[in-house]
């Protein structure tokens, strides 16, 4: 049996722990659903994921993400092809800009929270839903 999830790390500085908090209550208040931090990380993602590629270049906020990293260790859980999301943004961000703006993996996940925190709360409900429907059936 293989395992379907795996667990990340994100190292935030308080503000990126303040940003996680935030999107993670908003996500819950938004679904009216308690959900594991790994479950917003990735609603986060698959938020971000369905934005244009200009949109993603236009509300990239490097200095932002940037003061959201720092030493503290934080582990969430989440299926194994998160990172896979992740990596693909980055590429489009950085296909679409010709190379001018790339973006790292822990970055794409600060700028998914980040994002998470200003969507609507209907968004979030359909995007947990289908995240639940899109999961398969346990033995």
């Amino acid at each position: 049996m293989t395992r379907k999830s795996r667990v990340f790390k994100l190292r935030l500085s308080p503000l990126g722990k303040d940003l996680l908090v935030d999107a993670h209550c908003h996500l819950i208040r938004s679904t009216r659903a308690l959900l594991a931090w790994g479950t917003t990380l990735q609603v986060a993602v698959g938020h971000l994921d369905a934005f244009p590629v200009d949109r993603l270049i236009a509300e990239f906020d490097a200095s932002f993400c940037a003061a959201c990293l720092g030493p503290e260790e934080h582990h969430l859980g989440g299926p194994k092809g998160l990172n896979d999301v992740a990596a693909g943004i980055a590429a489009r961000v950085e296909d679409a800009s010709g190379g001018a703006v790339r973006i790292g993996i822990s970055v794409i996940y600060i700028f998914a929270i980040q994002q998470l925190l200003r969507a609507e709360p209907e968004l979030l409900r359909t995007a947990l839903q289908g995240l639940r429907s899109a999961r398969p059936a346990k033995d």
